[in-house]
């Protein structure tokens, strides 16, 4: 959701999530996945880093601590009226209903419907999200998640599945696939390939095709990726690693060198100087794979990164240190970094 939030806030006629057109305007999003918000507060900012014509005022990440009330929404609803967003982003709704009984299955459908009544009355796309095993097609959740899912009445459901990387000549994707529509026909499974931008400055999703071997440059790419594989660190020079592909996958030299240039583009594949005479040419792949904050890498660089808010306090709510309450907005101490060794 943080890369479909960073497209919403590119300019009008921009964004884009698998060359279809999102949205512009504001992401609200309400994570109850995590209080501290440092998986979004990571990748939105990498993500940003990707697109700086997106305008991060317009994604704003909020806490859901201990569950999702109906006065919650209501204090939401209070503030979103005169600016609503475009979309209204729920992660982690079993964790949105903590503070439901499980043998209450009324009151937790009541606490998703305020939230669907709330994007109807503004206009607004809200999603839902929930970290599961995939539900047979067409299917919602049994028990308590699943009645509150039912009692929202989603237009769509849809899986979003990671691809096992032998099935994707190692790359990082993931395939979403539609498992309920109301308003239109199921479309069919769509990739998205996790690719790292120049410098590694930066992260972006861009389309992948499931089906390897769809089209010629595909199946270019599939050979380039198993060739370099197996030469190793020493990687091929250029004039040997065209020949291989082009007998390989059966394609022009003319294929073979786009594949080769749309690999190295997604970071992928890395172009060495061997020296010597006519500056001869080697390529091999590049291991920059890395999903967690790395050593030196913080998620809040600066005070203008993007960053965490908490949920409007509701009238005659406690001190935020006294029973329930919500987050106050992060704040990084002088000298500290939040980083994960790999």
């Amino acid at each position: 959701m943080g890369f479909l939030a960073v497209q919403a806030a590119r300019p009008e006629g921009k964004g884009s999530l698998a060359e279809r057109p999102v949205r512009h305007g504001r992401t609200l999003l309400l994570d109850a996945e995590d209080p501290k918000g440092w998986g979004y507060i990571l990748w939105v900012n990498r993500f940003l880093n990707a697109h700086p014509d997106a305008d991060r005022g317009l994604v704003d990440l909020r806490a859901v601590e201990r569950g999702l009330t109906p006065e919650d929404v209501a204090a939401l609803e209070a503030e979103l009226k005169g600016n609503p967003p475009a979309f209204l982003v729920l992660d982690g709704v079993s964790n949105a209903l903590l503070g439901v009984d499980a043998g209450s299955p009324r009151r937790a459908a009541a606490t998703l419907r305020a939230p669907a009544a709330l994007a109807q009355d503004l206009d607004l796309t809200l999603l839902l999200l929930e970290e599961k095993d995939r539900p047979s097609s067409g299917a919602f959740s049994r028990g308590l998640l699943g009645e509150a899912l039912r009692a929202a009445s989603p237009a769509a459901l849809f899986s979003l599945e990671r691809v096992p990387p032998r099935e994707a000549e190692g790359r990082e994707v993931v395939r979403l696939v539609a498992l309920t529509q109301r308003y239109a026909p199921l479309p069919s499974p769509l990739g998205l390939e996790l690719v790292e931008g120049h410098g590694g400055e930066g992260w972006s999703l861009e389309p992948y095709p499931l089906l390897e071997g769809k089209t010629l440059v595909a199946r270019a790419e599939a050979a380039i990726l198993r060739a370099l594989r197996e030469a190793g660190e020493e990687g091929l020079p250029r004039k040997v690693l065209l020949e291989d592909v082009m007998a390989q996958a059966s394609v022009s030299e003319r294929t073979a060198k786009t594949a080769l240039a749309h690999l190295r583009t997604r970071g992928k594949v890395k172009e060495v100087a061997l020296g010597g005479r006519g500056n001869p040419k080697a390529y091999r792949l590049v291991d920059s794979k890395y999903f967690f904050a790395q050593k030196g890498e913080s998620a809040l660089r600066s005070g203008a990164d993007f960053g965490q808010s908490p949920l409007p306090q509701r009238v005659g709510e406690a001190d935020p240190g006294e029973g329930r309450g919500t987050l106050e907005p992060l704040e990084e101490e002088a000298g500290s970094e939040w980083e994960v060794e790999l």
